[in-house]
């Protein structure tokens, strides 16, 4: 008997087996069923819940093309015969699994279980059966399959935007009730799209090019290629030949949606969650999951549009919904709680989304377990929370603590590894240790070229980042360098309006202004806000960010009058905005208030730190740092 013979043969042994002690816990079993060119190894299913299992034994090492192939079998499943319950898949094996397949398994709705060294089959077998009814339970309270949730964002450190703290937090989204999105490496996806598009002319010459599964493989192509093209041209297909009420519109509209937000056109996908929002909700009514994951990528629109008030209201309608619906112990409900602390950090509410951090934390701890990537995005979110209100002690704490558990569980190359490594360095800086700061961004750097290339997003970022701490460390001619490289580099790949090419030369234009050249400064800081303004709009958070930029250079460069009239409506703008008592505002209000006091006007100065002061205390504290610094400039002011 050849090896791969015994293998098949202790496969369908294992499968009998399992069949037998799933069916004494009233489990249905089919063994290789046959379902159009979907091949499991064997479906079992109870109370409208199917699972789909498949097996890999006698191989050295797991593979995450098999995690890849199974979340598809589950997608396509569900698309195919929509189970009352939905679907999940398990894969069996004794294959050596690597810790960082593990983590990005937990994105995708598909369970691995190793078989341990010399573990008997009986009990490997009654593992999978406990599995397969906790599973079954976490469905019936309301958990879902086809809306997987993923985590989404980039927390690299940027310092776009001036007075603000440029370590951004990991906001959390649904996928867009796709699989396969952002985890396919160069050669899978190759083979992944050769694969589907093999499908699809199989399945045309026998049903046809507009059969549902057909429409559904295209759809699956079109993330695969992120063709936008793709995507829009099924739609129509799928609205002409399925109609308006289809759910495969709805699967369809909501990936072109995320793909839209994936490339920064977040006015076209806010459009179409909100269409598709409003088609789940007459699907499966306003609370089902598919429904909330809508509203809950809707407000992440509306918070990369710069409407963050509206995408907190937003967050804190689905927190209460999932909330009522699935209890507080649910891995969704600890998606909107770190959603909605983000919106309120975002709008300067540190004192209500810092324990809304904790709280999420605590959550996502008892739910997926310390070492879970949820539970680690929380984690690095709050001490991004801490970082911006000042208690940089705890966030170096927290940002230590989640680098050495992503490098522990990811590997020291992860990308998440590396944008925790990025985050600490951001925290040293900020607490004044530049010297500890600077060689941890110079080795992210060389990480990410490394691994990345010199033109990949990520590898720019911390280019750009490396410059700042540059500029951080007073060495502001490599400062101008490496940011006119970023700059340089962002316009020829993204090109002259893109969010992060309008950043990087927002800080080139401060790194002019604390080089002294405060003429060319305000050249840049100009062209910048002309273009957010064009692209973003006169009430954007980057738009006021350039325009209270430009007022600062016209200071520097002796226009106070023009300075003041800038500065005094970048002010206006943020208070109406944001209220008066948020952190950018109150920059805003400081900033002015010192272009008076440097224009000689000392009675005015003296007047907006004080209403500075009284803010500061409101939203610091009376003995913060920045309250007391304001405080004693006021005073100084006072004395002339």
């Amino acid at each position: 008997m050849t090896r791969q013979d015994e293998r098949q043969q202790y496969e369908r042994q294992f499968l009998e087996r399992l069949s037998r002690a799933a069916g004494v816990r009233g489990w249905q079993t089919v063994l290789e069923p046959r379902l159009g060119d979907l091949r499991p190894d064997a479906l079992i299913t109870k109370d409208g819940f199917t699972l789909i299992i498949e097996t890999r034994f006698s191989v050295r090492e797991a593979r995450s093309s098999w995690v890849l192939d199974l979340a598809d079998q589950v997608l396509r499943f569900e698309r195919l015969l929509s189970p009352a319950a939905g679907a999940y898949g398990i894969l069996a094996t004794d294959a050596q699994v690597a810790s960082r397949l593990l983590a990005a398994s937990a994105r995708y709705p598909v369970v691995i279980h190793q078989r341990r060294p010399n573990q008997r089959m009986e009990e490997f077998i009654n593992e999978v059966c406990n599995t397969c009814d906790s599973l079954l339970i976490q469905r019936h309270r309301g958990a879902s399959t086809v809306e997987q949730a993923e985590l989404f964002g980039d927390s690299n450190i940027s310092s776009n935007r001036a007075g603000s703290s440029p370590a951004g937090n990991l906001s959390i989204a649904a996928s867009g009730f796709s699989y396969h999105s952002g985890e396919i490496v160069a050669g899978d996806r190759a083979r992944s799209a050769s694969e589907v598009e093999s499908r699809i002319r199989q399945l045309t010459e026998i049903l046809g090019p507009y059969h549902p599964t057909v429409l559904s493989l295209r759809s699956e192509l079109s993330q695969i290629r992120q063709s936008e093209a793709m995507y829009r041209e099924v739609i129509d297909d799928q609205l002409r030949f399925l109609g308006e009420d289809s759910p495969d519109v709805l699967d369809t509209r909501t990936a072109l949606a995320a793909l839209l937000a994936q490339k920064g056109k977040h006015k076209e996908a806010a459009d179409l969650y909100r269409l598709a929002h409003r088609q789940a909700s007459d699907l499966y009514g306003p609370n089902s999951q598919k429904t909330l994951i809508c509203l809950n990528n809707l407000a992440s629109a509306y918070a990369a549009l710069g409407s963050t008030g509206k995408a907190a209201d937003i967050y804190a309608d689905v927190l209460a919904r999932r909330e009522a619906e699935l209890g507080h112990d649910h891995p969704d409900v600890v998606l909107s709680q770190n959603n909605l602390a983000n919106a309120l950090r975002e709008l300067g509410h540190l004192k209500r989304a810092i324990p809304l951090f904790r709280d999420a934390l605590n959550t996502s701890r008892r739910v997926h377990g310390a070492d879970h990537p949820t539970t680690l995005t929380v984690q690095n979110n709050l001490a991004s929370a801490y970082a911006e209100s000042g208690a940089l002690g705890k966030a170096i704490d927290l940002y230590e603590k989640t680098l050495a558990e992503r490098e522990r569980i990811l590997g020291a190359d992860h990308p998440e590894t590396l944008t925790a490594r990025n985050n600490l360095a951001f925290a040293y800086m900020e607490n004044g240790d530049v010297e500890r700061a600077v060689p941890i961004i110079e080795q992210s750097l060389a990480d990410r070229e490394r691994l990345l290339g010199p033109d990949h997003p990520e590898t720019l970022s911390s280019r750009n980042n490396l410059a700042n701490a540059y500029l951080a460390a007073g060495e502001i001619g490599r400062a101008i360098e490496l940011h006119q490289e970023v700059l340089a580099d962002r316009s020829r790949l993204y090109g002259e309006i893109h969010p992060l090419t309008l950043s990087s030369r927002n800080n080139l234009g401060q790194a002019f202004l604390m080089s002294g050249n405060s003429g060319r400064s305000a050249e840049l800081f100009l062209h910048t806000l002309e273009l957010c303004r064009e692209v973003l709009g006169e009430d954007h958070p980057d738009t006021l960010a350039a325009q209270g930029n430009l007022g600062l250079a016209m200071q520097a460069e002796g226009n106070f009058d023009q300075a003041i009239a800038v500065l005094s409506d970048a002010l206006h703008r943020r208070a109406r905005l944001l209220g008066p008592s948020h952190p950018d505002a109150i920059q805003s209000q400081i900033d002015l208030a010192l272009a008076h006091a440097q224009a000689g006007q000392f009675q005015d100065g003296a007047h907006l730190l004080q209403m500075a002061e009284e803010a500061c205390v409101r939203t610091f504290g009376p003995d913060d740092d920045k309250t007391q610094w304001v405080r004693r400039a006021r005073e100084r002011l006072l004395e002339m």
